[in-house]
């Protein structure tokens, strides 16, 4: 398995010092962000339908069955499970974690899905220039992996002309943050993009911008921060690994800070036709 970010915050790897072991980190995270969680980042069902339903104008009857869609790190699936009761077409699932990949196999098989999902175990930077065999890119939280710039000309090439791609990305709402959340991802997140920013980035690398929402508090808490405290309750670092303690404390961190300064800071979701 190539070692690759997957569909989690972006706190998890941005600014780490360089001290950090990667091997390690990522066993952290892993441990932390087991399959079996409902969620890797902030969203939920009404908020994929909701993205769909802006994209497609209403009018998600008219694409047909065939539509071939890639759901960039996919994660445990919660929202590439939703693509497919959606649209009721094949979705192609990327994550480059095979026990999540074998989550959310089990999940499709029990909503009896599974005939819809093709499940690809491979890291999103091998992509590289695509042939044009998608009709949908979908990415919910994991386009940081990459970096916005470098995600949207890579899916680029991935969409047949005029193909469509959603994203979501974590952002800054306004400008003069209090200073403790400035503080806190300048740490761990200095690039964090303006929300406005990443609308010229979008037209940069060749897309029309069709739509934007900020995801809703709910979709922060319900099914993913009230699991994750949840898991974070019962997990014990190891003393001697520096790493499981860095990322124990920037999870709290991070649910901290929303709960105080959600109004400065969210993930956005951004919808968007392939220009030609």
């Amino acid at each position: 398995m190539v070692t690759l970010r997957v569909s989690m915050p972006a706190y998890l790897f941005n600014g780490r010092e360089p001290t950090m072991n990667h091997d390690k980190m990522m066993n952290a995270i892993y441990e932390i962000f087991d399959p079996a969680l409902p969620r890797l980042a902030p969203g939920d069902d009404a908020v994929t339908r909701r993205a769909l339903d802006l994209l497609f104008n209403g009018g998600l009857g008219r694409l047909s069955s065939d539509v071939r869609v890639l759901d960039v790190g996919c994660g445990n699936g919660s929202q590439t499970l939703c693509l497919a009761r959606e649209l009721g077409c094949r979705v192609t699932a990327l994550d480059n974690h095979q026990p999540y990949l074998d989550e959310l196999q089990r999940r499709a098989q029990a909503e009896e899905l599974s005939h819809l999902i093709q499940l690809i175990c491979a890291d999103m930077n091998t992509l590289g220039d695509g042939e044009g065999e998608y009709d949908l890119v979908w990415a919910e939280g994991s386009a940081f992996v990459m970096g916005i710039s470098q995600a949207l000309r890579a899916w680029r090439t991935q969409l047949v002309p005029g193909g469509a791609l959603g994203f979501t990305d974590l952002v800054w709402l306004q400008d003069e943050a209090p200073a403790a959340c400035r503080d806190f991802f300048a740490g761990i997140c200095p690039d964090m993009p303006h929300a406005d920013a990443v609308k010229q980035t979008v037209a940069d690398c060749g897309y029309e911008l069709v739509d934007t929402f900020t995801l809703p508090d709910h979709a922060w808490w319900e099914n993913f921060y009230v699991h994750l405290k949840e898991r974070l309750v019962g997990f014990q670092p190891a003393e001697d690994c520096e790493e499981s303690r860095a990322m124990l404390e920037m999870a709290h961190g991070e649910i901290e800070n929303y709960r105080k300064y959600s109004d400065w800071f969210g993930y956005v979701f951004y919808l968007m036709r392939r220009a030609d």
